[in-house]
């Protein structure tokens, strides 16, 4: 199964630094792909940033695991800030690989 890429703002953060998901853009994914967030979901977490080599649109890209803030009342993504990279440069590094 293909883990499902959803919009996300990396700006609008909690204090925890975790992806707030209320944005526009992260519902129109979810129903474009016919989904529903549920706590442990894993998700690419996805914000179109910049351009690469070639001048096609490039995206900030993270795994995520989905998770429900009780206090606040809203979907948040968890991830590691040290996996947030151009698609882009994974693609090329899986590339590169082969």
């Amino acid at each position: 199964m293909t883990i499902p890429r959803i919009y996300a703002d990396f700006n609008k953060l909690d204090r925890d630094r975790n992806a707030i998901l209320v944005c526009a853009g992260t519902w129109k994914d979810l129903e474009e792909q016919g989904l529903q967030f549920s706590c442990g979901m894993k998700v690419i977490l996805s914000q179109p940033d910049d351009i690469d080599e070639a001048g096609n649109p490039d995206f900030l890209e993270t795994p995520a695991v989905i998770d429900y803030d009780q206090e606040q009342q809203y979907w948040i993504g968890r991830f590691d800030w040290d996996e947030l990279e151009y698609r882009s440069v994974k693609e090329k590094r899986g590339a590169d690989a082969n």
